[in-house]
Order: C-alpha cells, then structure tokens, then sequence
C-alpha cells in the first residue's frame, strides 16, 4: 500500500530546471552558477556545479551535479538547498496514490482520451471521429474492466 498523504511529494518543493539556465550557460561557458537566495528566513550563497554531456549529433547538453551526493540531473529541489529527488526524499505525487484513486486516475484518462465527459456516473459516449475501431474497443475493453474492479472495490 502507498504512503498516506502524510508524506511529501516533489510537488511541495520548488524545482531548479537546467533548461531556464541552458542560455546563460552557453554564453558564459562556466562549469558553476552562483546562487543568492533567502529560504524561511535563512540567507543561502552557494554555487552549484554543472556538467555536460555530448549530443548525438553535435552540441551538449547540461545537468546539475546535485550538492550533496553529486550525481547527474536534470531538476534540483528547494529544501533549504538545492538537492536531487532522491537525496531530498519525497516520491512522485503519483507513488502516493492509493489503489482506489489510481483506479480513478485510469477511467478518467480514458474518459479524457475518448473525449466523454470527466466522472464515473456519465453515461459511455460515442467512438471518437478517427480513431480505430480497435483502439476503441480496446480502451472501452479496459474501461468496463476498471468500473468492474471499481464496483467490486465498494461491495466488500
């Protein structure tokens, strides 16, 4: 069973992206940026190193070297520092999901992908325009399946 709600997910920290530094890296060519912020009062001034890896066809492409255990990454996460997911500790949102709202989760990117209405007591809508008889008759397959395991779920 997945953790209670109790425990944080990546959603609760601020994120660092390399992409919105990808500019200033190419133009300034360093191995390090420099950050001056303020956390819950705390003044922080640090540098975080960054690498880069080669493309297949030409250029590179750059990552963050977490602080703390200096592996390779996209995304840094805000608790107090900046540090990789897995040296902050918190699961995705959906790691945190339990069985019956994954189940939930799945009829709605079916209902979603199909164009129907969002919810479990609408009714079935038609096949979309252009998609495949079979790719319709997959999902409605998979869709009945859920609301079975669903029902199933309220009756014990």
């Amino acid at each position: 069973m997945p953790a209670l709600a109790t425990t944080h997910s990546l959603n609760d920290y601020s994120k660092l992206n390399i992409s919105t530094y990808r500019n200033q890296l190419k133009q300034t060519k360093q191995d390090f940026i420099e950050f001056n912020y303020s956390y819950r009062g705390k003044a922080y001034n640090y540098s975080i190193q960054v690498s880069k890896t080669p493309c297949n066809y030409g250029h590179y492409r750059h990552w963050w070297l977490c602080p703390k255990c200096s592996s390779r990454t996209s995304v840094l996460y805000c608790a107090g520092t900046y540090v990789c997911r897995h040296c902050i500790g918190a699961n995705y949102q959906t790691q945190l999901q339990q069985p019956i709202d994954r189940i939930y989760s799945k009829l709605n990117a079916i209902r979603a992908r199909m164009g129907w209405q969002v919810g479990v007591i609408h009714g079935i809508g038609e096949r979309p325009k252009g998609m495949h008889h079979s790719t319709y008759n997959r999902l409605l397959n998979e869709y009945e399946q859920l609301t079975d395991k669903l029902l199933r779920t309220f009756k014990q």
